[in-house]
């Protein structure tokens, strides 16, 4: 997908991105980091924590707030400027969580155009998981 930038105004909601809370997509996530918490892998164990279910790691609930940004940005569109997230709520195994987001504001900043955002995601149950702040750099 293209960014239309004649569309950027405040008040446009930018396309949503989701994920299925699996253990196929955390234990690759876990591989590459070295992350192999029980309550990331068990259910029993998060259960026993305190959760419904084992719990998705919040560096890789991070990463999918940065794959919307950069999805929504391009390839070659620009890049994230900055972010700012704040974990509300545990991603419970089987649970899907989509990102998404709505400009706040846009102008130009030197030589880019400088889109904020206010951003968030939310599991298929309506749970609020993060939510924060986020700018893009357009070329």
């Amino acid at each position: 997908m293209t960014l239309d930038r004649s569309t950027l105004a405040p008040g446009l909601r930018i396309p949503p991105f989701s994920r299925v809370g699996n253990f196929d997509n955390w234990n690759r996530f876990a591989a590459a980091n070295y992350e192999f918490a029980g309550h990331h892998m068990d259910d029993e164990i998060g259960r026993h924590e305190g959760f419904g279910a084992a719990i998705g790691m919040a560096p890789l609930i991070f990463a999918y707030m940065h794959d919307m940004l950069r999805d929504w940005v391009g390839p070659e569109g620009g890049s994230v400027a900055s972010v700012q997230f704040k974990l509300r709520a545990p991603f419970l195994r089987n649970r899907i969580l989509t990102a998404s987001g709505v400009v706040t504001g846009v102008a130009p900043d030197g030589d880019r155009l400088r889109v904020d955002l206010d951003v968030w995601a939310e599991d298929d149950q309506g749970a609020r998981l993060v939510e924060g702040s986020a700018a893009v750099a357009l070329l």
